[in-house]
């Protein structure tokens, strides 16, 4: 069976090699015609196809020499490319506004929740409730007080900063830009 593979596979060469081949000329004088790409196109932009036309001179073929005595016009045309795909630009992440202290007075206990997370410590001393947040620079305190006489919902009124250690001075620049660390880390969701 195997050897029968073989016949049958020399004989397909055989007679693809006995098709009869049919010559071409191609003259070499002849002048391609080329288009030009437009300004915004490079050459890599550009597919190119090659046509080849036989246009027959006044004396054809020849009937003698069995010759093909007619003149091959080139003509190459220019295709444009399918346009290369551009990458989306990716949206940066947009960012929070930093978060300020100042502007949490008159906020309810929730905004401070959503933007700060929950205090780690809090603590009741009459009618205000002191929410105490620490960071490796300061801790910070937020005071609420009832939105009115009698109410139970609370409502920041102040808030203040200290240094970490007893007796420490505080940096407000580098309190405030902690705070905010810590805001937009909460916020991104990490």
């Amino acid at each position: 069976m195997r050897h029968l593979h073989f016949y049958l596979f020399g004989f397909a060469a055989l007679v693809a090699a006995c098709q009869p081949v049919t010559p071409t000329t191609v003259n070499s004088k002849a002048a391609p015609a080329i288009t030009i790409a437009p300004k915004d196109q490079t050459d890599i932009d550009l597919v190119v196809s090659t046509v080849t036309k036989a246009a027959d001179n006044e004396a054809g073929t020849d009937a003698g020499l069995g010759t093909d005595n007619s003149i091959k016009d080139t003509e190459i045309a220019a295709i444009p490319a399918t346009p290369p795909v551009q990458p989306t630009p990716v949206q940066p992440t947009p960012v929070q506004p930093p978060f300020r202290p100042k502007a949490m007075i008159g906020s309810a206990s929730m905004i401070l929740v959503r933007d700060l997370g929950i205090a780690n410590m809090i603590r009741q001393e009459g009618p205000i409730e002191i929410w105490q947040y620490r960071f490796a620079e300061c801790v910070v305190d937020f005071f609420f007080y009832p939105a009115s006489q009698g109410s139970s919902q609370l409502i920041i009124k102040d808030w203040d900063m200290r240094s970490a250690v007893i007796g420490g001075r505080v940096n407000e620049g580098k309190c405030l830009a902690a705070m905010d660390r810590h805001h937009q880390k909460l916020v991104a969701g990490s």
